[in-house]
């Protein structure tokens, strides 16, 4: 329900939710971004990657800053060391499509539009990581019924500039699809 509207003469104004450069989180989907510019009744935002994506105000919520007064943080550089190791550990990018990891409420959609969530998911995370240079990416779909798992490898199939296979099962068991860009 939106505000309540005022008007000037033929004109009516709804008050926005957000200003410019609040920073946001997404109701149907993971990740975080910055306000850039209302465009009509919709809301331009950056994303963590650097991209703009257009939204209705009720698709996202307003990020607040939690402040924690009187905790002393202890061993913050041994916390930030081992962040930095474990970034070189763990070289190839990896997304989980696992429905209930993508939006908060998953038991608000249907089955075709699950599916079509996750396949967009997957088809944006892979843009970007290629767009971003990297060689290898893990999508990790689930066992399941095996229905994601063969949307995904008919996504794969159509796109140019990769070659695909099934990742480690040591570490992914049989629900994760390995990506390499060439």
């Amino acid at each position: 329900m939106k505000p309540h509207a005022f008007s000037v003469g033929f004109f009516y104004f709804y008050p926005m939710k957000f200003k410019v450069g609040d920073k946001v989180a997404f109701l149907n989907e993971v990740g975080q971004g910055k306000v850039l510019r209302y465009n009509g009744d919709e809301v331009v935002v950056e994303d963590e990657d650097g991209f703009d994506n257009t939204y209705s105000e009720n698709e996202l919520v307003l990020k607040g800053h939690l402040e924690v007064q009187g905790v002393e943080q202890k061993d913050n550089h041994l916390a930030k060391k081992m962040d930095q190791s474990s970034a070189h550990i763990k070289s190839v990018l990896e997304i989980d499509l696992h429905f209930n990891k993508l939006v908060d409420f998953p038991k608000n959609f249907s089955n075709s539009q699950m599916i079509n969530i996750q396949l967009r998911e997957a088809r944006t995370f892979l843009d970007r990581a290629k767009k971003s240079g990297n060689k290898r990416v893990v999508l990790i779909h689930g066992v399941g019924n095996g229905r994601l798992k063969e949307e995904i490898h008919t996504l794969l199939e159509r796109m140019d500039g990769l070659r695909f296979y099934d990742a480690s099962y040591a570490e992914y068991g049989t629900g994760a699809t390995e990506v390499e860009f060439f």
